[in-house]
């Protein structure tokens, strides 16, 4: 068997670039979704296929043309922040690119970040940026333009999905110097799903680094007015092993500002073990281990325990009792169980 001679670039590119717009006009003339899938994979395998640099040349030169069309798809996250959906081409180039060169996809973010021309092109290329350019300048201006694109308001009141995936780069991001933007908009009451992925978005810092999100509630309760409900979960995720968290609950219970019926709320799931499970663009979701569950049950009652013989505590009585029950028929169930 005699093997092929190596192709040159410059013949790759020549070889490959007809093929190339054939399938992109393919795409343009799909009838279905399910055609555009088929087209789509073809056009991954042909780029796969390609030198790195011939690969990336092409898709940056398409990139630049500011060509595009529809796939008839969604923007679907699949492992590992990589798209399995894509709703445009140059959506689905921009993903492309990062699988195949993600120095070069981080370094043509900043092009797309220059302009407020798509919202699920930002999406992708924070996910590029912060994947391909780990420096301090990276990492400040992934900071900036998160912060840029959620404040946004063409694109929050009209959100995109790529919009509502974005959140998860303050998720990746951590700190609480997005707090402000996140507690703004989980409050917006006329926008859901705006709201609904700045809670998730704070869930998930409140999860990754409880102290630093849950100070930064503490410190500012007003940031949640008329979202308190939401912010006794947030509270009730504290686990009390950590001292410091310990502590944060104390000051958060007997905190003026903290209503009755909030109180109410966090007594009757913590501490808290709802995890929401999904693909995310930047990061992993967390999940919990039985053993974790148990030790942070019987932590969680001890503390509950002291708290109802503590004066301080006298007017939170009926509600930690109610903590103090349901936490005892689980320690039992689980010491019964072994």
């Amino acid at each position: 068997m005699v093997s092929a001679a190596p192709v040159s670039t410059e013949n790759a590119w020549m070889m490959t670039n007809g093929g190339l717009e054939n399938l992109i006009v393919s795409l343009r003339e799909a009838p279905d979704a399910s055609a555009a899938r088929k087209i789509l994979a073809e056009l991954r395998a042909t780029l796969s296929a390609m030198p790195t640099n011939v690969a990336t040349s092409f898709i940056r030169g398409f990139l630049d043309s500011k060509a595009d069309t529809s796939t008839q798809l969604g923007f679907k996250i699949g492992d590992h922040g990589l798209l399995d959906e894509a709703p445009t081409l140059r959506t689905f180039l921009l993903d492309e690119l990062a699988r195949i060169d993600p120095v070069a996809a981080a370094d043509y973010s900043k092009v797309i970040l220059a302009n407020k021309d798509s919202p699920d092109e930002w999406a992708v290329a924070l996910r590029n940026l912060a994947r391909g350019d780990d420096s301090d300048g990276g990492r400040q201006l992934l900071q900036q333009k998160i912060n840029e694109m959620l404040q946004y308001e063409p694109w929050q009141q009209n959100p995109s999905v790529g919009f509502l995936e974005a959140f998860d780069v303050a998720v990746y991001l951590g700190g609480d110097s997005l707090m402000p933007t996140l507690t703004d908009m989980v409050r917006q009451q006329d926008n859901p799903a705006v709201a609904h992925a700045s809670f998730l978005a704070l869930d998930r810092l409140v999860i990754n680094d409880p102290t630093t999100t849950l100070n930064a509630l503490l410190a500012n309760m007003d940031s949640m007015q008329g979202r308190e409900l939401t912010r006794a979960d947030y509270f009730s995720r504290a686990d009390v092993r950590d001292p410091q968290q310990e502590q944060i609950l104390e000051n958060y219970l007997l905190n003026p500002k903290t209503t009755e019926a909030e109180i109410d709320a966090f007594a009757s799931v913590f501490p808290s073990a709802n995890f929401m499970i999904s693909p995310n663009l930047m990061t992993q979701s967390p999940t919990m281990d039985r053993n974790t569950l148990v030790n942070r049950d019987a932590a969680a009652l001890r503390v509950v325990q002291q708290w109802l013989a503590d004066p301080r505590f006298v007017q939170l009585r009926p509600e930690l009792q109610q903590t103090a029950a349901r936490l005892q028929e689980f320690v039992q169930q689980e010491n019964g169980s072994r």
